[in-house]
């Protein structure tokens, strides 16, 4: 497994935030705490209005995740990544369709290798 950080740069309180996610939380927690974040910042749908298990984080600690071998993902790839984490299918197949190469318009084209990269390619075909 790994962690990820998506490329989405979102304003808040004057800083500048992206996510931090991983399907394995322990691992996920694991990089939190070695970027120096704190476990009751993170993000749980189960306790929380989220939709997925993330931390959100600043430009500084994601290029210090990044250093430590956090993965950076641009959006397709975060949604994926987000439907595998979410046990969401529906969500999957609606970039599978973003990704057909037969169409004019495929901006998820690199998703489907992106996911066996990452070992998940039964999440795609499934």
């Amino acid at each position: 497994m790994s962690v990820y950080v998506d490329s989405a740069i979102h304003a808040l309180r004057g800083r500048r935030m992206c996510h931090m996610f991983s399907p394995d939380l322990a691992e996920l927690h694991a990089m939190a705490q070695r970027i120096g974040i704190e476990q009751r910042w993170f993000q749980d749908p189960a306790t929380m209005r989220v939709s997925w298990p993330h931390y959100d984080i600043d430009e500084e600690r994601r290029r210090h995740a990044i250093d430590l071998g956090a993965i950076a993902c641009d959006k397709y790839q975060t949604v994926a990544m987000a439907a595998i984490i979410q046990g969401r299918p529906d969500k999957l197949q609606r970039i599978h369709k973003l990704a057909d190469p037969n169409r004019a318009f495929a901006p998820a084209a690199h998703v489907p290798a992106w996911l066996s990269e990452q070992g998940f390619p039964q999440a795609w075909n499934g």
